[in-house]
């Protein structure tokens, strides 16, 4: 049944749908199984259970004592082994983090198997098994560290290597982080996937869907000499989205920042306005009807929204031209006269001159250009009244002081579903959806100063389907799409206060 719908899927969704395998956002628990001598034990059954959700994945020991449990989410494990003639054996507590190969080696007694024998695992374990450079953000991490913006690319910074650099993804994006260099390596070179599905914005290099802090289980930066299901670029972030668990969790929060709480900068007489909240909820557990259906240990949801609503306000300074010079009268102006040495001079200083005629070459008579001369933007602009008067005399930046308020909107939602399917596997959806919009100064150095609005729309979403083939083997293959809508970007002119 479960493969007949998947099958299903793959035949009715749109021609952007990839299958793939996802074996990069899960781990894998290793090990072997031997005795008080050192010799193997063959057959043992073992039995990997994560005790957030309670389900378990069972294999068994190989002639040689190895076995392998692949394609795990992230979390805390439990391994278990039986055999005839032996004590049980425990290993309680293994951490398992993202794309990590864990060893949990075990050693069995002589005993009744009613018998049990626990061991803690240890809290810091060397990763024998893996040759990849990396660093994980852990969950713990996720969630306690302050994060401002709470954008969790800010949790790039606490390791090794990471610096922040000027590039048009904080431009474009105001808010969601800037170019990020990893180990020296260009802003452009970091690959972003999401539980396994491409997540780069093809346009930026920034993740196409930000992710919110509080639908993120773990995530974890590869530099180097990572396994070949990576590629495209020089680094991989690789963001686990968070499960519901057997307990019913949730959260609602609110953070605002307001200008009334900012102190007044330099010829300022009252502060650009700021508004800025960010809110949102968490929730998630089992599937559970009363007296219908119980989904403890095999089905879990969980739903996450958050929303920004930014108003951040600006104080710009440009050189405005006075009521005169709106008429073409430059006559009160000290510049030196065009074509002179004095102008190449300053026009090489980036400095202006005096206007020349166009046609001949010449100064205007009386340094005034004509009315007539006027192209029709310019006499469409001050017969629109766009170019304003001058009012900040005593300002050292400019005559104009260009106080105006740009906003940003941003709204994503998640949706999650994991199901234990016994020994059909198990199957996860993941729907995520993120609308994001802000406006800019463009940074012209004339009045008007241009606005520019930038919009973009994500969706992201996947099915996930991971199977045992036998004792020893398992596979995962997933149905998933990533669309990003055209971004759109356009100049306007400033609302002025």
């Amino acid at each position: 049944m479960t493969r007949n719908f998947l099958l299903c899927l793959l035949l009715v969704l749109p021609t952007q749908v990839l299958l793939f395998g996802q074996a990069g956002a899960t781990g894998t628990i290793l090990g072997s199984v031997t005795d008080n001598s050192g010799a193997v034990v063959a057959n043992a059954k073992v039995t990997i259970t994560n005790l957030a959700t309670g389900v378990a994945k069972t294999t068994t020991t190989s002639s040689s004592g190895d076995y392998t449990a692949p394609y795990l989410q992230p979390g805390t494990y439990k391994v278990q082994v039986e055999a005839p003639g032996f004590q049980k054996s425990v290993l309680q507590d293994i951490g398992l983090v993202v794309a990590q190969e864990v060893r949990a080696n075990l050693t069995m007694k002589p005993g009744a198997v009613s018998e049990t024998v626990e061991v803690q695992a240890n809290a810091v374990a060397l990763d024998t098994d893996s040759a990849t450079v990396s660093q994980t953000v852990t969950q713990e991490q996720v969630n306690e560290l302050p994060l401002n913006g709470r954008n969790f690319l800010s949790l790039l910074f606490i390791g090794a290597g990471a610096v922040q650099t000027n590039g048009e993804m904080g431009q474009m994006r105001q808010g969601e982080g800037n170019a990020i260099s990893i180990n020296g390596s260009r802003p452009e070179s970091s690959n972003y996937t999401l539980d396994g599905l491409a997540n780069t914005d093809t346009a930026l290099n920034t993740p196409a869907v930000i992710l919110s802090q509080d639908a993120i289980q773990e995530f974890k930066v590869q530099s180097e000499t990572y396994s070949a299901e990576y590629g495209f670029s020089a680094n991989q972030i690789n963001i686990v989205s968070k499960s519901g668990t057997n307990q019913l969790h949730g959260s609602v929060f609110e953070f605002a920042r307001n200008d009334a709480f900012d102190a007044k900068g330099p010829f300022q007489s009252s502060n650009p306005e700021l508004r800025q909240n960010q809110f949102g909820f968490v929730v998630g557990g089992p599937v559970y009807i009363p007296k219908v259906y119980d989904g403890r240990n095999k089905t879990f949801w969980l739903v996450n929204y958050e929303g920004w609503r930014i108003k951040n306000g600006t104080n710009l300074f440009f050189s405005a031209p006075d009521a005169a010079e709106l008429q073409g009268n430059f006559s009160a102006e000290n510049l030196p006269a065009g074509g002179t040495a004095a102008c190449t001079t300053a026009l090489s200083n980036n400095l202006p001159c005096m206007p020349v005629d166009p046609t001949t070459g010449a100064p205007f008579p009386n340094n005034t250009i004509p009315s007539t001369s006027f192209s029709r933007i310019a006499a469409a602009e001050l017969a629109a009244g766009l170019l304003p008067a001058p009012n900040c005399a005593g300002c050292p930046q400019g005559n104009y002081r260009l106080n105006t308020t740009l906003p940003n909107t941003v709204d994503q939602q998640t949706y999650k579903f994991d199901e234990n399917l016994g020994r059909a596997g198990s199957i996860f959806f993941r729907y995520t959806k993120a609308n994001y919009s802000n406006d800019g100064i463009s940074g012209s150095v004339s009045v008007p100063a241009g606005v520019s609005i930038f919009s973009e729309k994500s969706t992201s979403w996947e099915v996930s389907h991971t199977i045992t083939l036998g004792h020893t083997s398992s596979t995962t293959s997933a149905l998933a799409s990533s669309r990003q809508l055209p971004t759109r970007a356009a100049i306007r002119l400033p609302r002025l206060q």
